[in-house]
């Protein structure tokens, strides 16, 4: 698997959101079957942070470990305001070994996104200019660490 970060900003704010994702990579995002569940630090920490009417219904399937299908999650991502803290794994039906893609939406900074899916890499790298690759597929950055998320929500 690689892991893309996405950082593109516009007026020093993420400009880049669940919603945009799920748009980017469609129609498999909408065939997909998805958990949504909070992000786990190193530290033994969980947070998941969604605003608008969406994300108040998005945070509250975090906190079960929900799934749903994609077109759900489409529809809640649309009205949610902004993600700033989350986790979202998609599975498609002829993969059952490991998920199709992992979003995470980490502080409102940035999101890294999982895949191995060659199509979903090149659709990221197309769409968007800040995108540094931070792991590749035996789960290692540059420095040979695996990278873990240490930072805490203000």
């Amino acid at each position: 698997m690689a892991i893309l970060r996405i950082r593109d900003k516009r007026n020093d704010l993420l400009c880049v959101d669940l919603k945009d994702l799920l748009r980017l990579l469609a129609p498999e995002s909408l065939g997909a079957t998805w958990i949504v569940s909070s992000i786990n630090s190193e530290l033994g920490h969980e947070w998941f942070d969604a605003t608008g009417e969406g994300g108040a219904f998005l945070e509250s399937l975090a906190h079960r470990n929900a799934r749903l299908c994609g077109r759900q999650l489409t529809a809640l991502a649309e009205r949610a305001r902004q993600v700033v803290w989350g986790e979202f794994v998609g599975w498609t039906s002829g993969k059952t070994d490991r998920p199709w893609v992992r979003i995470r939406a980490i502080d409102g900074m940035f999101y890294d996104v999982d895949s191995d899916d060659p199509a979903v890499l090149r659709k990221i790298r197309a769409t968007y200019e800040d995108v540094e690759l931070i792991a590749t597929a035996d789960c290692q950055n540059e420095s040979g660490k695996q990278p873990g998320l240490t930072a805490r929500p203000c």
